[in-house]
């Protein structure tokens, strides 16, 4: 029966491993991705497809028994590869190269010189340490990758994965037997693809977006010599307090002098502390302040109301009201406006 559950893992497992390669080489959908990543990637899939096959024989091996040379090789060709991949997209070109060289050489010194007993535990406590540091990688894109905390979720996750197989490598065989060992592991594999693939579909421009991520986060910044802190207060100040958006000339250039910085640094400021863009963040405020009024001040038309807080037309402003709220401004003030007042709003929107 364990047997037949460990063939058909496997089985499963290769053919995950045969969609994942799909995904990552083949047009029109292919990942847009360094040729290091991509082979790294071929090493990952190849290593745990061959791992998973392993379990096969290895359930039968005698308690005392050491697992074949060839799988503890496998386990630190997967750990590399899964590493080379992320590190390959995580990265700028030059620190790419020189982290998948060092791990590459430490992995294979590793499968050469590690006894097969300890080959299980070394090789996944290798893999964990290579997860931690793809989550600190991940983690380094937080200022311009508001979705980082869908990836960082996946990439920890096999970094424990990888922690609990490497426990059980150390209790096998003195406390688990070698089928548990190997039935585990093979349903954290599959567990794994899973993940990979539940990844690709939520994400699916992953490789584009990372990549735009780390131009952005490795570049020189323009705000070193800038109290990022100070300018950030300036720039509540204008917008809270003195109401900036209601400017309809309003623009970068305009802006940035006002802040005391110059246009690419304000670009820049905006994008690392809000997450957005110059016309996305002044749009965001413009929307804000407009359905307030809505609200209190009933009387008012759509269109004053619009023009009022710096929006150039009535056209702008439906449209980026529907955008922010995904309501037009008629329909928001209905539904938030206090039943008495709703037959009043309808006069005048």
């Amino acid at each position: 029966m364990a047997s037949s559950l460990l063939t058909a893992l496997a089985g499963a497992c290769t053919a995950f491993a045969a969609l994942l390669a799909l995904a990552l080489t083949a047009a029109p959908r292919r990942l847009p991705m360094p040729r290091s990543a991509l082979f790294g990637g071929a090493v990952m899939l190849i290593g745990l497809t061959h791992t998973a096959w392993q379990h096969v024989g290895l359930a039968s091996l005698e308690a005392s028994a050491s697992p074949p040379w060839r799988y503890g090789a496998g386990l630190f060709a997967q750990s590399w590869g899964f590493y080379a991949l992320l590190a390959g997209v995580l990265q700028p070109a030059d620190a790419r190269r020189l982290a998948i060289i060092a791990s590459g050489a430490m992995s294979l010194a590793l499968a050469l010189l590690v006894p097969p007993a300890w080959a299980i535990p070394v090789s996944l406590a290798m893999g964990t340490a290579y997860a931690t540091h793809l989550a600190v990688l991940v983690h380094r894109l937080r200022a311009t990758r508001r979705w980082f905390r869908v990836e960082l979720p996946v990439v920890l996750a096999f970094a424990a994965m990888g922690l609990g197989v490497g426990v059980a490598g150390l209790l096998t065989p003195s406390l688990l037997p070698w089928m548990t060992f190997a039935l585990a592991y093979s349903v954290q594999i599959a567990a794994g693809f899973l993940l990979v693939s539940a990844l690709l579909l939520l994400v699916p421009d992953l490789a584009t977006k990372t990549q735009e991520a780390v131009s952005t986060s490795y570049a020189q910044s323009s705000l070193g010599r800038v109290d990022v802190a100070q300018a950030t207060e300036r720039l509540r100040r204008l917008f809270e307090d003195e109401h900036l958006y209601r400017d309809e000339d309003l623009g970068l250039a305009k802006l940035a002098r006002r802040v005391d910085l110059s246009p690419h640094q304000l670009s820049e400021l905006l994008n690392v502390r809000f997450g957005e863009s110059f016309s996305k963040f002044v749009r965001r405020h413009r929307v804000a302040a407009a359905s307030r009024m809505l609200v209190d001040e009933p009387r008012a038309s759509v269109l004053s109301v619009g023009l009022s807080v710096g929006f150039g037309s009535q056209s702008t402003f439906y449209a980026a009201f529907k955008e922010e709220t995904g309501l037009v401004p008629g329909e928001f003030r209905r539904r938030n406006l206090p039943s008495d007042h709703s037959g009043n709003a309808q006069a005048i929107d």
